[in-house]
């Protein structure tokens, strides 16, 4: 005992459970208590050192724990916040799927040496099956739940770096006139901050026209409080002002605006610039054309394949009818975390094979944060009503006296000020 054996220091009944004076009896008693003790050894790392007598060991495990938690306690306040700014970083989140890898396999080592430290000497070869078992078992249970999050973190940043392009990928600057107006609001006030994003729905075509547009709509987001505004321009619109960036580019002004997409992707070249480095030629020459049409910025495109919309949908959410005229995620916004968790990997891949954007990857941070404002914030869907004007002759200055309205601004449902009869329907 004077050299600080653990059996000695754990006391009277250590020596009797585990010397041949303690009888085989007791063993099948300590191999219980040297079990349940290493299943909590992940929550209270640790206590089966302690209970071994080693009380170093057992110390330090312990105040690595309480500076994990208290950690956690402190980041806890700003949780969300952080959660979105890990999942739209992608070497964070390969931070992440490591540090889980590696907890999960300390998590099982310290099952295996929690119980190596408390497990009974002279055991029936039986009894040393049952409780290899045991702890392998439980093992294999620990390590489930930080493997798991390891692995969203992989597919998360997979989903990143496959959708998003690479570092400053920015589209050619998109020239539009400057107009006073644009940069007040109504009542002649400083306007919000918002940023503009072009949505652009495509359907798969015949082999020798592999896409279509089927719908172009403008999103307006308030930087401050998240209010979107969603205005859908008409499937019809006729003499588009096609903009190559720089000047005007011949377009025929019986074509609708949804036949700029082929123009732009038949003929890269029309682009200022020569079209490149565009991932989406088509998509590039409609959203250049729409913000100068609307007298507005519009910086990004999202194109998303309609039949993606559909299987997303079906996804997530198999309860709730879509509201027509608002986004698939307006839709699916009320959708438990859970039911999007278990169908995470097959959300991503929808995802991959359904969306292509110009957003660059290095400002998804900037993006989380307004992201999580658009969530409990008004999304109001702007389209034109049926029976107004034909869309071959559609006002293009109507249309752009509403797209210049602060998103989340309220706008009259009968005859609004541009003289455009439209429907408002509110999304939330």
């Amino acid at each position: 005992m004077v050299d600080g054996d653990p059996a000695a220091a754990a006391g009277v009944s250590g020596d009797a459970g585990r010397g041949p004076a303690g009888g085989r009896a007791a063993a099948p008693v300590r191999l219980a208590e040297a079990l349940l003790i290493a299943a909590v050894s992940p929550v209270v790392p640790g206590i089966a050192h302690l209970r071994a007598g080693r009380v170093r060991l057992g110390g330090a495990l312990l105040g690595a724990q309480a500076a994990a938690l208290t950690a956690a306690a402190l980041a806890a306040g700003r949780y969300r916040e952080l959660f979105l700014e890990v999942s739209a970083r992608p070497s964070w989140l390969l931070a992440l799927a490591a540090s889980c890898v590696a907890l999960a396999a300390l998590w099982a080592l310290l099952i295996a040496h929690s119980y190596a430290v408390l497990a009974p000497q002279g055991l029936a070869p039986l009894w040393r099956l049952a409780g290899g078992t045991t702890v392998s078992v439980l093992c294999l249970l620990v390590i489930v739940p930080p493997l798991s999050l390891a692995q969203y973190g992989y597919v998360q940043r997979h989903l990143i770096r496959t959708i998003f392009a690479d570092g400053p990928v920015a589209p050619a600057a998109v020239q539009v006139a400057v107009r006073r107006g644009a940069a007040r609001d109504a009542a002649g006030r400083p306007a919000a901050p918002r940023l503009n994003v072009l949505l652009i729905g495509s359907e798969p075509g015949e082999p020798q026209a592999p896409e279509r547009v089927g719908g172009v709509t403008l999103a307006s987001v308030d930087a401050r409080s998240g209010a979107t505004t969603m205005l859908s321009l008409p499937d019809g619109l006729r003499r588009v002002p096609v903009w190559s960036g720089t000047e005007p580019v011949p377009f025929p002004p019986g074509r609708p605006l949804a036949d700029v997409y082929r123009e732009g992707a038949a003929h890269p070249e029309v682009l200022a610039g020569g079209g490149g480095p565009v991932r989406d030629p088509g998509a590039e020459l409609l959203k250049r054309t729409v913000a100068h049409m609307l007298g507005l910025d519009v910086p990004y495109y999202v194109k998303v394949d309609a039949r993606g919309v559909r299987e997303l949908a079906g996804t997530t959410s198999r309860a709730a009818p879509a509201k027509k005229g608002c986004p698939f995620w307006a839709n699916l916004r009320e959708t438990g975390p859970l039911a999007v968790l278990k169908r995470y990997q097959r959300l991503a891949r929808v995802l991959i094979n359904s969306v292509n954007t110009d957003v660059p990857r290095r400002l998804l941070p900037a993006l989380a944060g307004l992201a999580a404002k658009i969530e409990n914030a008004e999304i109001t869907s702007l389209r034109p009503a049926a029976g107004g004007p034909s869309a071959a002759r559609a006002d293009h200055p109507a249309l752009r006296a509403l797209a210049a309205r602060e998103p989340g601004g309220p706008v009259p449902a009968a005859r609004p000020a541009s003289g455009l009869p439209i429907l408002i329907e509110s999304c939330n």
